[in-house]
């Protein structure tokens, strides 16, 4: 009898504790399906991710972390790790929310970022801001990125061929490692490949050459594959005159404006002319920068104020008022709560933290914060 009472014991007692661990190959907290069941709204959205096999699409990348404000690491209590981009993992969701609220009395007492739009310029800056520097202040960086030339642009095979062909036409004779250039005999195989070559019948152009609008060739493709003269403006065809070869490339293409181009201009002439017209494809670019482009700061700025009016929203005040959180003595006022809400809306999208999540922290920060007023010398 003793034996099946304490078998029946062993299997109602609570399974042991399993500390929550940061899993660096996926990016999560072990217990964040847990904690965003139990912390999370809509209710059922949250229920959702808690029972999912998979993390649903709807699930933020901050959600896994129990960390539903986004914090970056700074040594939090409940800090256990964190993601490449330096958001932090959090034991518990209300070790995230605790974090949450420390913050942002860090913002409105020490930096004094009292209103909606003073925050969230320091809570989510702009993307465009690098090292801290506006765009405008950036000075351009002849850098090339390294998934783009991971030898640099000097070995790149475009670079090299440039290297090997001057805008003569000739190829550069090449060095040996000792004694110079190569001998090339008149007999040898090289020598032979040497030799220019009779003209084809074909495009006698680069690719890089044709930097034109579609809507200027009106020509037929075959017309232009056949007949190189077409697109060189030269004669190739034997006793055929400059004059009948100019009279047959009007007849088969039509200027863009006959005022810029001159009739005894020809086809390759204009290209290199409309080119140099053309505006760059970024003002101040550098065409040997092949790094990323700078996002640019249009969109970011619209996000901070959508973000900032959110906030000022949920409390009936304007993105340049004071959000009034906390009192002179750093206790929370009524207007955190909301104010936390929305901003775990913001950073969350589909899903929210939870009001008893927030409150549940605010009381703590006032417990803390009379406990140190308390013990504080008058």
């Amino acid at each position: 009898m003793s034996k099946n009472v304490a078998d029946l014991s062993a299997r109602l007692a609570p399974p042991p504790r399993v500390l929550p661990v940061y899993e660096a190959e996926t990016r999560v907290v072990s217990n964040w399906q847990f904690e965003a069941g139990a912390s999370l709204q809509p209710t059922s959205l949250a229920l959702v991710a808690r029972y999912a096999t998979a993390a649903p699409a709807f699930v933020a990348r901050c959600v896994k972390l129990n960390n539903y404000w986004c914090i970056k690491r700074a040594r939090w209590s409940g800090e256990i790790g964190g993601d490449t981009e330096g958001h932090t993992g959090f034991a518990t969701a209300s070790d995230g929310a605790d974090a949450a609220a420390q913050l942002l009395r860090r913002y409105y007492r020490e930096y004094e970022r009292r209103t909606a739009l003073s925050i969230v310029r320091r809570w989510a800056p702009a993307e465009c801001r690098i090292g801290g520097a506006p765009l405008a202040g950036r000075v351009p960086s002849t850098k090339v990125a390294t998934d783009l030339a991971p030898r640099g642009i000097n070995r790149t095979l475009r670079a090299r061929f440039l290297a090997r062909h001057p805008r003569g036409g000739a190829s550069r004779p090449a060095n040996t490692s000792r004694g110079g250039p190569l001998r090339v005999q008149p007999w040898s195989p090289l020598a032979r490949m040497a030799r220019p070559k009779a003209p084809q019948s074909g495009l006698l152009v680069r690719h890089s050459e044709l930097l034109v609008k579609p809507s200027t060739l009106i020509a037929k493709p075959s017309v232009l594959l056949v007949e190189p003269a077409a697109v060189l403006g030269q004669s190739v065809l034997g006793n055929r005159t400059l004059e009948k070869e100019a009279m047959k490339k009007k007849a088969r293409l039509t200027p863009v404006s006959s005022s810029r181009v001159a009739s005894d201009i020809g086809l390759q002439e204009r290209f290199v002319i409309e080119s140099a017209q053309l505006p760059p494809i970024v003002a101040g670019s550098n065409l040997l920068d092949l790094s990323p482009p700078t996002p640019l700061c249009g969109n970011d700025e619209t996000r901070i104020r959508n973000y900032a009016a959110r906030i000022a929203a949920s409390v009936g005040l304007k993105v340049e008022d004071d959000l009034k959180l906390f009192g002179p003595e750093g206790q929370p006022l009524i207007n955190l709560q909301p104010v936390m809400l929305a901003m775990s809306s913001v950073e969350l999208g589909t899903l929210r933290a939870s009001p008893t999540l927030v409150g549940a922290a605010m009381a703590r920060m006032n417990v803390n914060t009379r406990s140190a007023i308390a013990v504080s010398p008058p």
